[in-house]
């Protein structure tokens, strides 16, 4: 089965530095592009295999290269079931760059139980977006765009319902959510019409991370043991999955999951 898979990028261009010079009438070198930073993209493929969103924090090692976080995801058809990622050994992926001016190549590997897929793509800058063509060694190929996000510092508002016990009247939220450093999420939510929570607290701790990932959503509350994900889709609207643990607080609600809408107010 052919997997698309590719890069999330978006990058800043650092400008020319000082002026020519008088006596040899040289024109100075461009600098590299930087990477660096939450990047979101859609990766197209060419040859029936749809679409793939990725959502990647990226780390600049020098002026010519760059990693992905190892919590980078990877959404088929960007619904949050699909997503993937962090998931060794079962699942795991390595993201490498290197650039060159306003050029930019990466290497993506997909490694699971079955074999390993490794995505080439490259690409060019154009101001804070970013675009190119990707081939891998299953034989799938296309074209990937790439953008930084907004911070997901704000107000989300929205509904959620059970996939395993629907309710008839479904569950809304509200929640408050800020960005900190190192992409942190913290924040809280009040929830109406929901047999299990009425609000939620959304921490991290050694085991659970509230983590903003290239402008998708991810947060914790580990006292209800309640894990929320929510992907953009344009605009101000998020696609949200849900899963709540076991235990719980209400043991009726362990195991339960669902899916729903958020939009930032």
């Amino acid at each position: 089965m052919k997997t698309v898979l590719c890069l999330a990028l978006v990058l800043c261009v650092a400008g020319c530095s000082g002026g020519n010079s008088a006596s040899t009438g040289g024109t100075p070198t461009p600098q590299n592009a930087v990477v660096t930073g939450p990047y979101s993209a859609v990766i197209t493929s060419t040859k029936g295999n749809g679409t793939t969103n990725v959502y990647t924090n990226l780390v600049s090692q020098s002026s010519t290269s760059f990693y992905g976080t190892n919590n980078t995801l990877v959404c088929q058809g960007n619904i949050p079931n699909n997503c993937s990622g962090d998931d060794a050994p079962i699942l795991s992926y390595t993201l490498t760059g290197t650039i060159s001016g306003t050029n930019v190549q990466v290497t993506f590997s997909f490694s699971t139980t079955s074999g390993t897929d490794t995505a080439t793509l490259v690409g060019t800058v154009n101001g804070t977006s970013m675009s190119g063509t990707y081939s891998d060694t299953l034989g799938d190929a296309g074209t990937w765009t790439a953008t930084q996000p907004a911070s997901l510092t704000g107000t989300y508002t929205g509904s959620v319902n059970s996939s395993v016990s629907p309710l008839t009247i479904a569950p809304t939220i509200t929640a408050t959510i800020t960005e900190g450093q190192n992409y942190a999420l913290t924040g809280t939510a009040t929830v109406a019409n929901s047999p299990c929570f009425t609000t939620l607290n959304f921490t991290s701790n050694s085991t659970y991370q509230s983590i903003a990932i290239g402008g998708a959503l991810t947060v914790w509350d580990t006292t209800n043991n309640v894990f929320i994900m929510a992907l953009p889709t344009g605009g101000n609207s998020f696609a949200v999955q849900y899963q709540v643990g076991s235990p719980a607080p209400v043991a009726a609600c362990a195991g339960d999951y669902g899916t729903g809408t958020f939009i930032k107010q």
